[in-house]
């Protein structure tokens, strides 16, 4: 199965939230979470670990609110849904594509102005 969600998808809060995303790391832990970087659910988050297995999970790490600066201007990675469904910063905005290089998810970041803008690409590896 190949996973590759361009603009359309990613740039689309509704459907970026629909698609959930997960990466296991071999010995009880996950990271989960959606296209969008919105944690939607009470387990996503950068590291769950099984500290008392095999049903002791723990949300470690919840997330990275992730920033670039180009040219001066300091724009958001990520985003957050807040209380009242308010979503600060808007993040998904920026993603380009969302694929999957094996188990790997990598998004691909469009941030700079002109025609062919250089992507920004961010991965998450165990």
């Amino acid at each position: 199965m190949i996973i590759d969600w361009g603009r359309a998808v990613c740039g689309d809060l509704a459907a970026a939230e629909c698609r959930p995303r997960l990466c296991t790391n071999g010995i009880r832990g996950f990271v989960s979470g959606t296209v969008a970087g919105t944690l939607t659910r009470r387990y996503h988050g950068l590291l769950v670990a099984a500290l008392k297995p095999p049903l002791g999970r723990t949300l470690v790490c919840p997330k990275v609110d992730e920033t670039v600066e180009y040219e001066g201007l300091v724009l958001p990675l990520s985003a957050n849904r807040w209380a009242g469904n308010a979503i600060d910063p808007h993040g998904y905005r920026t993603i380009e594509r969302f694929t999957l290089e094996g188990t790997t998810p990598v998004w691909t970041y469009a941030v700079a102005h002109g025609p062919s803008p250089r992507p920004l690409r961010a991965r998450l590896d165990r």
